[in-house]
Order: C-alpha cells, then structure tokens, then sequence
C-alpha cells in the first residue's frame, strides 16, 4: 500500500483505522507530519512491528512492515525531498522497496514538465529498482499515465501494477483540497469537500520475478490523495 498522508492532513483518527483494515503487508507513506508519524508509530506497532519512520511534512516518509525490515537508508536524490530506501526480508527473499516523492513538474511552453534535476531523480529511481530485483518502487510520482515519461519508465523495464491488474480507473487526485502554507483557515475549510479524483499520480511499480495479481484505490484517510495497494506474488 502506499499512501500519501497529505501532510497532516490525514488525521490520526481517520487514517490509523484506514491501515489497520487494509490488510497491507507493506505500507508506505509519503507527506509523513511529526504529528502523524507518532500517530502511526504507536497505534500501529502491534500490526507493523518493523518500521522505518522518517517524519519531515512533505519531505517525510515511512515503511510500516509485517516483514523484517533488513536496512533502511534516505536517498538524497533531491534538495528538498529524500527518498527511502528499504530492504525486507519475506520468507527469506529480500525484496527492495523505493518510496519515493519527487517534486511536481512546473509550467512550461510545452506544457507540464519535470526540471532537469527532477527528471533525473525519477530516472535513478527507477534504475536503483531494476538494478536491485525483486524491487518495487512506489509512492506519489506527480505523473500522470499518458505523458512521455510514463512511457519511459515503462519501457526502462518497470510494470506498473495498476495498469497490470487495476479495477477500475485509478483515480487518486484530488480526493480534497491540498495543504496550503498560506490563508490556512480558508485551507481547513475548503478542506471538507470532497471530490471525485481525476488523475493517477500514485504508483506501485516493480520488476521481475514479481507478478501482480490485483490492484485497487484503497478508502479515503482523510489526505487529498487515496491510497493504492497491490497484491504481489513472486515467481510464477
């Protein structure tokens, strides 16, 4: 499951049972607040006793585990959003997990696009995972599944387990308004709309020998993102 909490946004309330039913193994945050990685830490540590918490608003990020979590380090790929990367011992396979949040693409004459640096996080992401199989590579990558650069991690040898075995559209965004910095309380009272999302921007990727039986949007946390989980098997 990855899940990105929206920084703060995501209540403990709302989001602790959301996990709790999920039925992940694996869960991975992103947008991880102070306030929320306490919530998680010690609500949800008989459920995942091995975790790997990096709290840091919208640099934040964790790995919940059912599975003994080997190593766990942050990539600093990015300025201002390290990634993290974990290694998970299931049944005796270790299996590398990515959580990853690069920063939004910005307007361009062409369009939306990814600065250089940006770009070239993405890309490294997705070479550490193929270099690293079995591995999957998850999080909110601010893309959506008909630009080019979908195409490419595509064609880099990523399979994207929604687009494998997803019901239905995908949709993660925007569920409600996002944190704002500023004019916070007009912010916390938009922020009990809710909408239908119109774009997939949250992704589980992964590579051989794993396969991908299953993948859905999982129930609302309370952030302006749903979550995504995935049912992944390995070998045939």
């Amino acid at each position: 499951m990855t899940c990105n909490v929206g920084n703060n946004r995501a209540a403990p309330e709302k989001l602790i049972p959301a996990v709790r039913d999920s039925g992940a193994d694996l869960v991975a945050f992103q947008e991880l607040s102070d306030q929320q990685a306490e919530a998680i830490t010690n609500e949800l540590f008989k459920a995942y006793p091995h975790q790997a918490v990096y709290p840091g608003n919208f640099a934040g990020k964790a790995l919940l585990s059912r599975y003994p979590i080997l190593d766990s380090k942050q990539l600093h790929l990015s300025e201002e959003r390290p990634d993290l990367k974990t290694v998970v011992d299931i049944g005796g396979t270790e299996i590398t997990l990515i959580i990853a949040h690069p920063p939004p693409p910005r307007p361009h004459w062409r369009g939306l696009k990814f600065d250089r640096q940006t770009w070239k996080q993405i890309t490294s992401l997705a070479e550490l995972a193929i270099n690293h199989k079995p591995a999957v590579l998850l999080g909110d990558f601010n893309l959506a599944e008909w630009w080019g650069e979908y195409a490419y991690l595509r064609k880099m040898g990523l399979k994207d387990a929604f687009q494998v075995a997803g019901r239905d559209r995908g949709h993660t965004l925007p569920r409600r308004i996002g944190p704002w910095k500023r004019m916070q309380a007009l912010n916390r009272l938009l922020s009990r709309l809710t909408f239908i999302p119109l774009l997939r921007v949250d992704y589980i990727w992964y590579t051989e020998p794993l396969h991908c039986v299953e993948s859905w949007v999982g129930e609302d946390t309370g952030s302006d993102h749903l979550p995504v989980l995935a049912k992944l098997v390995l070998g045939d």
